[in-house]
C-alpha cells in the first residue's frame, strides 16, 4: 500500500485516511461485540422497513443541521427534495467525489456529527451477533495492517482483542470453531477459519513484532495441514478430515464473497517460508500453484486470491532487520513502514539471525552495535544498512 496513506502528506493520502479512520470507528461503534470479537452482520430492515435506520429526507436534514448547513450538506450528499431512492436519500458524494477545501470538510465532518446523534434515536436495525472465525480473522488482519500503516496503537489493540477470543474462547486443544454465540460452539472449524487467522496472526506480528503471533501461525499451519491438506491434489479440504462425513468432501480452491481458503494459506505459507525459512512451507506453496495452474487459467476472477500469492512468491521483499536492542530498530522499522507494500515480510532478530542456512540473511548481524537491515529479493540480500535514509530507496528499487 501507497506509504502516503500513513505519512498524509498530500490531498489524496488525506481522504484515504479520513475514510480508513470513519471506517474503523464504524467497527468499534457498531460491530464489535462484548467480548470484542466482531459480530457477523447488521440487517438492512428497521421497523419493517428496508434502510429507514440509514436514510434521510432532505427536510430531516434541514431540521437537524439548519438552513444554511443543512443545505449545504445536502447539496454535497444529494439529498434531494424526491429522494434518490424510494423518496428517501442514500447520501453519497459521487457528484462531488474531489476534497473540497479544509474549512468545508470540517463542516461536513462536524454536520455529519450531528446528524449521526440524531439518527442514534432511531430504532435500530438487528445485529447477528454470532462470532466467526474467518470473518473475524480477515477483520483483524485488515486492523492490524492499518494500525502498524497509520501509527494507530489501538486500532492493533482491538485486533490483538478480537484474535484473543477466537484463539482462546472460541479455540479447543489448539484446534478452531467455525462460529460463537452466547456460550456456544460450531466445532471444527473449516479450511477458511485457518486460513483467516493464520493471516490475521502474521498481520499481527508484522504491526507488533512479537513472536508470540508467529509461533501462533506456526502452530494453526500445522494443524491445518494435519486435518485438511490435500496430499493427491495439493490444496485444502474445506472440512476437516475428522468433521461428520459428507457425501464428498469439498475442496475451497476458489473465491466466493470472501477468498477461499487455498488462495489466503498460499499467501500465508509464502510468509511463513521467509519469515522461518523452512523449505516445507515453500514446497508447499509451489505444490498448491503447479496442482492448480489449469484451473486458475480458466477462471482468472474466480481464483485472485491464489494470483496473489503467486505474486507475492515471485515478488517478495524480505526485510530483516537485526538490532542488538528492542528499540535500536525503531527507526528503521518506521522506514519499512512509510514503503510499506503487499509484498513486505518484515522480521526483527536480536544479535543475529538466528535462521535456517536455506534463508538467504540467516547469520547477519547488527554492524558495530547497531542496528542493521537487510533487503531481500530472490534469495538474495542487500548489503547492511544502518541509517534510515539509505533503507527507503533500497525498498523502491
Amino acid at each position: 500500500m501507497d506509504s502516503g496513506l500513513r505519512r498524509n502528506d498530500g490531498e489524496g493520502s488525506a481522504l484515504f485516511a479520513d475514510r480508513v479512520a470513519e471506517t474503523v470507528a464504524w467497527l468499534e461503534r457498531e460491530m464489535l461485540t462484548t467480548e470484542g470479537a466482531f459480530a457477523a452482520s447488521l440487517d438492512a430492515d428497521s421497523e419493517g422497513r428496508e434502510g429507514k435506520f440509514y436514510t434521510w429526507t432532505r427536510d430531516e436534514v434541514l431540521e437537524v443541521l439548519g438552513e444554511g448547513e443543512g443545505t449545504f450538506f445536502a447539496d454535497i450528499y444529494d439529498i434531494t427534495p424526491g429522494g434518490n431512492w424510494e423518496r428517501v436519500s442514500i447520501p453519497n458524494r459521487l457528484a462531488h467525489v474531489d476534497r473540497l477545501s479544509q474549512a468545508d470538510e470540517r463542516r461536513l465532518a462536524a454536520a455529519r456529527e450531528r446528524l449521526l446523534e440524531r439518527r442514534a434515536t432511531r430504532v435500530r436495525p438487528a445485529t447477528d451477533d454470532k462470532v466467526l472465525a474467518d470473518w473475524n480473522g480477515l477483520m483483524i488482519a485488515a486492523l492490524a495492517f492499518a494500525g502498524a500503516i497509520f501509527g494507530r496503537a489501538e486500532w492493533i489493540a482491538v485486533a490483538a482483542r478480537a484474535f484473543a477470543f477466537v484463539t482462546g474462547t472460541m479455540g479447543h486443544d489448539g484446534r478452531l470453531a467455525h462460529s460463537w454465540r452466547a456460550g456456544k460452539s460450531v466445532f471444527p472449524g473449516l479450511a477458511t477459519d485457518y486460513a483467516a487467522v493464520i493471516k490475521a496472526a502474521l498481520a499481527l506480528h508484522a504491526a507488533t513484532l512479537d513472536a508470540a503471533y508467529l509461533d501462533q501461525a506456526t502452530a494453526l499451519a500445522a494443524t491445518m495441514r494435519t486435518h485438511h491438506w490435500d496430499a493427491e491434489a495439493p490444496g485444502y479440504f474445506l472440512s476437516a478430515d475428522d468433521a461428520e462425513a459428507l457425501i464428498v468432501r469439498p475442496k475451497a480452491l476458489t473465491d466466493e464473497a470472501t477468498a477461499g481458503a487455498t488462495g489466503l494459506m498460499a499467501a500465508n505459507l509464502v510468509r511463513l517460508w521467509h519469515l522461518s525459512g523452512d523449505n516445507a512451507y515453500r514446497r508447499d506453496v509451489d505444490d498448491v500453484f503447479y496442482a492448480n495452474a489449469s484451473t486458475v487459467a480458466a477462471n482468472l476472477f474466480a481464483t485472485t486470491s491464489l494470483l496473489n500469492a503467486l505474486d507475492l512468491r515471485l515478488g517478495a521483499v524480505d526485510v530483516v532487520i537485526v538490532a542488538p536492542a528492542s528499540t535500536a530498530a525503531d527507526a528503521l522499522v518506521s522506514v519499512v513502514r512509510d514503503h510499506w507494500t503487499a509484498n513486505t515480510i518484515l522480521s526483527v532478530h536480536a544479535d543475529s539471525v538466528d535462521l535456517p542456512a536455506t534463508h538467504p540473511a540467516a547469520g547477519k548481524v547488527a554492524v558495530d552495535g547497531r542496528a542493521a537491515a537487510y533487503v531481500c529479493r530472490d534469495q538474495t540480500c542487500s548489503l547492511p544498512v544502518t541509517e534510515p535514509d539509505r533503507l527507503g530507496p533500497l525498498l523502491t528499487a
